[in-house]
């Protein structure tokens, strides 16, 4: 059954005095999109700030494997020298 032929339907229980006024439903839906900008905001820094963190550690983490391959091929010619000069 579909809302106008249902009786019990709420819209159809409603007067036309008791729907919201166009004024108050623009103003909710203003409310609403400036709450909805707060939390997107909100949610945006939070990302950027997780984003940071990460670009750190992955910096963190490059310069730290450098270090470990250069030192192990340090390590590997000072092992073939070694060799060569015995």
């Amino acid at each position: 059954m579909n809302q106008m032929t249902n009786p019990k339907h709420p819209l159809k229980a409603m007067s036309s005095s008791s729907y919201p006024s166009d004024d108050s439903r623009y103003w909710e839906a203003i409310n609403r999109l400036t709450a909805h900008e707060a939390m997107c905001e909100e949610r945006s820094k939070t990302i950027f700030n997780r984003l940071e963190r990460i670009d750190g550690r992955l910096d963190t983490m490059s310069r730290h494997m450098f270090m470990i391959g250069f030192t192990i091929i340090c390590s590997m010619a000072g092992l073939i020298v070694t060799l060569l000069l015995k």
